[in-house]
Parts: structure tokens; sequence; C-alpha cells
């Protein structure tokens, strides 16, 4: 039985159908698009190999409060949802804030800090690419989930870092 999704890619909705298919994949159906997918996630980290029909994609996703931010061949594409981000107790799924209102951001993936855009004591915005992380020659920004102040920075320009490094935190 196929399960039904409303998903926003920029400021288009758009309602897909997924079922699983024979070989351990899903059908995935849009409009009246209908193409055969198989997910791989790669390690730990935020890389996975994609295959649509056939082609092979190299991707990144990162999990949002509302949305996924993927990375396909050097082109970011944001899908929102209307549910937003799975929770679970006890879980840290990147995006939590702790009892004191810090919010810390992680690496996604194993990568070379290019870039840092942020200082301490600097406000932020949801949304403002606070850090973006080199990996396999893919420049990843990393996004504020939520407004506030940089309390501290974790990390340096060139230092290699690790899924799941923190890299700065937000009060």
């Amino acid at each position: 039985m196929a399960a039904k999704y409303r998903l926003r890619l920029g400021d288009e909705q758009h309602e897909i159908e997924v079922e699983p298919d024979h070989a351990g994949g899903w059908r995935v159906t849009a409009g009246d698009v209908t193409r055969t997918v198989s997910l791989t996630r790669i390690g730990d980290g935020a890389r996975y190999s994609v295959i649509v029909d056939g082609r092979p994609y190299d991707i990144f996703a990162e999990e949002g409060p509302t949305d996924y931010h993927i990375l396909v061949d050097g082109t970011r594409v944001v899908v929102g949802t209307q549910t937003g981000r799975r929770g679970g107790a006890g879980g840290d799924d990147g995006f939590a804030v702790d009892a004191s209102g810090e919010w810390v951001l992680k690496s996604s993936m194993a990568g070379v800090v290019r870039e840092i855009r942020v200082a301490a004591d600097d406000e932020v915005e949801e949304g403002d690419t606070l850090v973006v992380v080199e990996a396999m020659k893919m420049q990843n920004e990393l996004h504020a989930r939520r407004a506030g102040q940089v309390k501290a920075v974790y990390v340096s320009v060139g230092q290699r870092v690790d899924q799941g490094t923190p890299l700065l935190v937000l009060v």
C-alpha cells in the first residue's frame, strides 16, 4: 500500500506516493510521473547513495526542524514537511535545544571547515549560514535552526571534523 506525503519544494507544494517495490527499493509517484528509487546510507554520516531509474547520485541530506536540506550534484534542494522533524525521547538529532536554551550545531558530515561566518556574541536569524564544511569537494552550508546569539565557536578554518563534531553553540 502506498503512503502519501505532501512536500514543499521552494514555494511549490507537491503530493507524492511512495510504495515498496519488489527489488527492495521504492516506487515514487508525483503527479503522473513514477520513478524507481533505492537509497543506501553510507556510513553513519549524512552521505547517501541514491539510484533513480538506474542513475546513481551521491547526496548529502541534513534534517532540520521542518525540512530537509539535500545537496545533489552541488545543487542545494530544500524539501519541507508539514509535520516538522522527528523527535525522540532522549535522542540527540543534532537539532535539540537543552534545558538552558542552548542549541549546539554539530557537523552533519566528516570534512574540513572552510568558512566560519559568525563569531562569539553575534546575533543570528533562523536560516543564516553559520559554517561551511567541505566534503568530497562540495561546500556544505550549515544553517541556524533558530534565531539566537552565538555563545561560542568550537572550531577553526581548516580544521578536520567528523560527523557529530560540535561546531558552535547558540543561546
